[in-house]
């Protein structure tokens, strides 16, 4: 309720009391409901205010041991919200205007009491509306105060619950490394990596903890090896759980192992059955090749993957594996899809770089990709060093090509050095899986 519309509260210094009834008539011909005291000595002053507690002081400027600007003052230090107008007969404009600065509502000459009930009215809305500010920026603390508190409270489940995240992507992280190779395959069996016919290096940069790439090196017989490559669209957690898939489609076909062509497309059927349950598309690329190392025959199938490197010893030349030859698409993109298998010969010394695209997309301050070429240059440098030291050396020159810039994707590289033929050993036939006698695939065709 507006305070002129209750009981107006008001301390009337005063020594004249026809003074005083003239202005308490002033105020009551307004229809102002008054609750009113008069008093005309500081004393009295002073306890009129601590006990009557006013909503308004009008105060005569000049008593008799008092005056108006004293009780301005001591007001200011009692009850510094009451708004005090000073009403004098005869005073000087130099007085008047020092009141007012010094914190007066008003000022009205006794002459004139007209202008007093609009003063009124005017101090009084005046300390309502402060008073209705302070609420609301009381309110608004409080309000801002609840709000803090819930942030913060917000912010500690968020950080428990992030927490709780970070470990299990942790957890992910090693249970995804644990899928790629602790060791790799030795020819003849058994033999130190250093004597192996056969030997392996790999880079691998993920760009979060759990990555979207992933690559294999397995024994398929005493004699021959398998390299898988495979890069998943997208990054993170959903990209790793799709690795995860391949890694547990690759061992489930081992029967083929030794069948590019066969292996990608059983692949391809497979995935494309968990994937499309999903409602939005994931696929990835694919390369597998197979080495016999009694006859140095490659065979290689691709799914719409980077073309391998192969890296010749005798010509010092950089092949692309597959250049010129037809692909097929993504795996999980296309049902009833057949992939061939194709084959090449490497001689002692050969190198087969497989990778993942990331290699040469990385980029550096100037926003320029690693490019093909500069990756051809950088293996072409490095070709005559021992093959870990190569593969060392080329990742590093990606490295300080980017510099401070993060990866934009993942990157995988995977190496592979025919060192010598091993005749001796012998080979195993291919497996194969008979239904009614015949053979359920054929070479580099299968259609499901």
């Amino acid at each position: 309720m507006s305070t002129l519309q209750k009981k107006l509260r008001i301390i009337s210094l005063e020594d004249s009391p026809l003074d005083a009834e003239l202005i308490l008539n002033t105020l009551q011909e307004d229809g102002l409901v008054l609750a009113w005291t008069r008093v005309d000595n500081r004393v009295d002053y002073e306890l009129a205010i601590h006990n009557f507690q006013p909503d308004l002081i009008l105060a005569d400027y000049k008593l008799p041991n008092f005056n108006g600007a004293q009780a301005l003052e001591i007001a200011k230090i009692l009850c510094p919200d009451i708004p005090v107008i000073v009403i004098s007969g005869v005073v000087g404009e130099e007085t008047a205007v020092e009141l007012l600065k010094n914190g007066a509502t008003d000022f009205i000459l006794k002459d004139r009491l007209g202008r007093l009930v609009p003063a009124v009215h005017r101090a009084i809305m005046e300390v309502e509306s402060r008073n209705a500010r302070r609420q609301a920026e009381a309110d608004l603390h409080e309000l801002n105060g609840q709000l803090e508190h819930r942030v913060v409270e917000r912010t500690n489940e968020l950080q428990a619950k992030n927490a709780i995240m970070e470990e299990d992507l942790e957890m992910a992280r090693e249970l995804q490394m644990a899928f790629l190779p602790s060791h790799f395959p030795t020819f003849p069996r058994g033999a130190p990596e250093a004597e192996s016919a056969v030997k392996f290096s790999s880079f691998f940069h993920p760009t979060s903890l759990v990555s979207g790439d992933f690559y294999n090196v397995i024994r398929i017989s005493d004699s021959s090896v398998g390299i898988f490559v495979c890069d998943v669209m997208g990054h993170g957690v959903r990209a790793a759980l799709v690795t995860a898939i391949m890694r547990a489609l690759e061992e489930q076909l081992d029967d083929i192992a030794n069948d590019p062509g066969a292996l990608l497309t059983q692949m391809n059927h497979h995935l494309r059955v968990i994937l499309q349950q999903l409602e939005n598309t994931v696929f990835a690329t694919a390369c597998y090749i197979t080495l016999d190392v009694t006859t140095g025959r490659l065979s290689y199938a691709n799914a719409g993957h980077p073309d391998p490197l192969l890296v010749r010893k005798a010509t010092g030349k950089i092949e692309m594996i597959g250049i010129g030859q037809k692909h097929g698409p993504a795996i999980g993109l296309v049902k009833n899809i057949s992939y061939d298998t194709h084959d090449l010969k490497l001689q002692a010394g050969d190198r087969v770089l497989l990778f993942t695209d990331g290699l040469f997309e990385v980029e550096n301050a100037q926003e320029e990709s690693f490019g093909k070429s500069r990756l051809r240059d950088a293996i072409r440098r490095c070709a005559r060093l021992p093959l870990n030291k190569m593969v060392q050396d080329v990742s590093r020159e990606i490295e300080d090509f980017a510099k401070d810039q993060a990866f934009t994707d993942d990157v995988c590289l995977v190496g592979m050095e025919l060192s010598r033929l091993e005749p001796n050993i012998a080979p195993i036939s291919h497996h194969r899986l008979l239904i009614s006698g015949e053979p359920l695939y054929k070479r580099g065709r299968v259609t499901c």
